[in-house]
């Protein structure tokens, strides 16, 4: 219920989306078991997508806005995999997507303000204004319908995110039922991971050289014992991996995680009495701050969680998509982000690769990163922000 409130699903999505949440089943199934076969796709786009956002030439310095930029190469790159080579590739799709993916939690607060009655024409106005589901639905419905038509002759199914949501479907689901789905998973996709490398690659550019050159050493030496870009290599990506934990500890994505809503009255025992429908959470910065936890918490140590790691003998403890109650950026329990191995496989691929191509820095004469927007609890970078990369020789 609390997600339905904060994004208002029956008005920016559909109605179904929480009273049969079979979308998230299969990313904890198909789409975990898969990702190994999608490193190569997404090292593939990621090469190809970045080499033609930043046009580089010899000796050219590309000045990018970072949060608009990596939030299109993240729907490029996810779609490689969710719909297909020609669906991550039309930019009039990605355009819309991204739009939707902006604009929904921009839009959802209104409507949630807003009386019920009037919830309808509030979603309707401001999704004229701002762009809601219908304009990437235009896109996903006709490739849905193509999809399922050529699918009957199919001697073997691609391994396709959609592919793995069609199998999983109910018998009664409508094709837009499941565009509506896979629109959803973009929307996770490209808000949540266009956050994470940007607050890093800002980061990033804060640190030495000899630390990045650190990064850079690791990242090359995996893929040279691991016989290149491979589910292993990854996994010795501990440098990476750890910049993007710290990323999700030191900002987040929210100033509140694990929202509840009260479906029965609690009395907590310390004299707190939580009424029916009273909305409840965690605040974050309690425990994200807390020194007896994170020492020296007001410090963003990109190296924190890979120091961790080195007295440890498995490699998922303090792992960016490792969930424990100290660390909530994906949620916890069962309602853990079903997404964020996934989005894990990705992001230490886009990192990695733009460390291995380009030097990242500041633009002249700043001296420190960006601040961050704040918008009804969401922490989101700037999106007039500005980085560097200057290709490596």
């Amino acid at each position: 219920m609390a997600v339905n409130e904060d994004l208002q699903l029956p008005y920016t999505m559909d109605v179904h989306q929480l009273r049969n949440p079979y979308q998230a089943s299969v990313l904890r199934t198909d789409v975990n078991r898969a990702i190994s076969s999608y490193i190569p796709e997404i090292l593939d786009e990621s090469i190809l997508a970045m080499d033609e956002t930043f046009k580089v030439s010899k000796d050219s310095v590309i000045d990018i806005p970072v949060f608009e930029t990596m939030t299109h190469l993240i729907a490029r790159i996810s779609n490689r995999v969710i719909f297909g080579i020609g669906m991550c590739r039309n930019e009039r799709f990605l355009h819309a997507v991204v739009r939707f993916a902006e604009t929904t939690p921009l839009m959802a607060p209104f409507i949630n303000w807003s009386p019920h009655i009037l919830r309808p024409l509030v979603y309707f106005v401001l999704s004229n204004i701002l762009g809601g589901k219908k304009a990437p639905l235009k896109y996903i419905i006709p490739f849905l319908n193509n999809y399922l038509e050529e699918r009957e002759s199919m001697d073997e199914k691609p391994n396709l995110v959609a592919e793995f949501l069609i199998k999983g479907a109910p018998p009664q689901e409508t094709v837009l039922g499941l565009a509506v789905r896979l629109l959803n998973l973009n929307f996770g996709s490209i808000h949540t991971s266009s956050i994470f490398i940007t607050q890093t690659l800002f980061e990033i550019a804060l640190l030495p050289p000899e630390d990045v050159e650190s990064i850079r050493t690791e990242i090359q030496e995996a893929l040279e014992s691991e016989g290149g870009w491979t589910k292993g290599a990854l996994l010795k990506f501990r440098k990476v991996d750890s910049a993007l934990r710290e990323v999700g500890r030191f900002y987040g994505l929210m100033y509140f995680a694990l929202g509840r809503v009260a479906l029965v009255g609690c009395d907590l025992g310390d004299g707190t009495s939580v009424p029916p429908g009273c909305r409840v959470a965690i605040d974050m910065k309690a425990i994200h701050f807390n020194p007896d936890i994170y020492p020296n918490p007001e410090v963003c140590d990109l190296f924190r969680f890979s120091k961790l790691r080195a007295g440890e003998s498995s490699d998922s403890k303090y792992g960016f998509a490792t969930i424990d109650p100290n660390y909530l950026p994906f949620s916890a329990g069962r309602h853990a982000c079903a997404g964020r191995f996934f989005a894990a496989m990705e992001l230490k691929i886009m990192v990695a690769h733009i460390l291995l191509r380009y030097d990242v820095s500041l633009p002249p004469g700043a001296t420190s990163r960006p601040k961050n927007i704040i918008f009804n609890g969401a922490i989101v970078p700037d999106p007039k922000a500005h980085l560097i990369l200057t290709p490596r020789r």
